[in-house]
């Protein structure tokens, strides 16, 4: 088995000046019920391969053969209901293949781009072109499986496109004493810990009202050190889609705006699973990028 590191991004074709070197149309479809482990069927350029992934964001293990078309046709029917269709085009960025999938089917209008690499030190430096928006490399929504199921309604393009529907805040972490570590706040109502993150505002711009909210619901400040994320908040009446923006954290006041209506803590990356499926998302992140951000 080798290790897949890849990352995946909203794509803007308008900013986008490469000449695709081929496209291709694929099919591939997952069987349901593989627990643990992402069992995929493909077809593309008359070509048909079984690929077996595990794992979850950046770093993920692969395991890949060529079988028969026979042998395709006879899986094929057990991936009902489980399909996607899209279109591939490859263009060459630096040292880097760009891969720009456009979907279809009743995921028309999603596009995105996705770059593999060597190894994980390679993620950490890529130079993010202008072309591609917030990245969603850790949003679960976003595997190819889980898209697939078409039960999971998806954003089909960047917040800072079409900001309705969207949640605009940080994910604020430092290295203390006990190393690297997140601040974390809860909901009003002080049942599950999140990240500060607040609506869209009319003239604002999403990253404007990120640093804000930050200020007046957990007492943070600090400077935004990355790229922007896209998370889901998944609650009882439905999947709040979060952009965050990644903010090194200077100082944690004493006394703010939202004081005694939320709960605040600085938990270290290793306790962010006990706090909930959002809070350990953003911990895998920070595990993966730390090495990086707040240099």
């Amino acid at each position: 088995m080798v290790r897949e590191i890849e990352r995946k991004f909203f794509f803007n074709p308008a900013l986008w000046t490469g000449v695709s070197q081929r496209t291709t149309a694929i099919e591939q479809g997952y069987l349901p019920g593989t627990g643990d482990w992402e069992i995929r069927l493909r077809r593309s350029e008359g070509n048909h391969r079984y690929t077996m992934k595990t794992g979850t964001g950046l770093n993920r293990g692969e395991w890949e053969v060529t079988i028969s078309a026979k042998d395709f046709e006879a899986l094929w029917p057990k991936t009902e209901g489980h399909r996607i269709e899209k279109l591939r085009d490859r263009f060459p960025w630096k040292q880097h293949t760009v891969e720009v999938d456009r979907y279809g089917g009743t995921l028309q209008g999603l596009t995105v781009a996705e770059v593999e690499f060597v190894d994980a030190a390679a993620s950490r430096v890529f130079r993010i072109p202008r072309a591609f928006g917030p990245e969603l490399t850790y949003d679960p929504r976003f595997k190819n499986s889980s898209l697939s199921e078409g039960r999971i309604l998806v954003p089909r393009t960047s917040p800072q496109v079409s900001p309705a529907g969207w949640s605009f805040g940080v994910l604020p972490f430092r290295k203390g004493s006990r190393g690297w570590e997140l601040v974390i706040v809860t909901t009003r109502r002080q049942d599950r810990w999140i990240f500060p993150k607040g609506q869209p505002e009319a003239g604002q711009t999403p990253e404007k009202v990120a640093l804000a909210e930050a200020r007046e619901e957990a007492g943070v400040s600090g400077k935004i050190a990355g790229h922007p994320i896209v998370l889901p908040y998944i609650r009882e009446t439905g999947t709040t889609n979060l952009l965050l923006y990644p903010m090194l954290v200077s100082s944690l006041a004493d006394r703010w705006l939202e004081l005694g209506q939320r709960d605040r803590k600085v938990i270290p990356i290793a306790e962010a699973e006990a706090h909930g499926e959002l809070v350990r998302l953003g911990a895998q992140w920070l595990q993966d990028f730390k090495g990086t951000v707040g240099s």
